[in-house]
């Protein structure tokens, strides 16, 4: 199953290779993608599939756009 994956910031060194698409073994919800990708889920803040915000327990779909944003600190 083949996704768009956009990684926020420092979430970016867990990207699965060079560019956006993202091949998946298997349909799998946003929570099960982030344990698959070995982000550990405390790092992400939020999620936006297709344009929306998203949940753990949101189902995945060929062709999805997935965005996974981080905590942002600042001072």
């Amino acid at each position: 199953m083949r996704i768009n994956l956009t990684l926020e910031a420092i979430l970016g060194k867990f990207a699965p290779g060079p560019g956006q698409d993202c091949e998946l073994p298997r349909p799998m919800t946003v929570g099960q993608l982030i344990g698959h990708l070995g982000i550990p889920e405390s790092q992400v803040m939020f999620a936006i599939v297709d344009g929306q915000m998203a949940n753990l327990d949101t189902m995945l779909h060929e062709n999805a756009s997935v965005s996974l944003c981080p905590y942002i600190c600042g001072g």
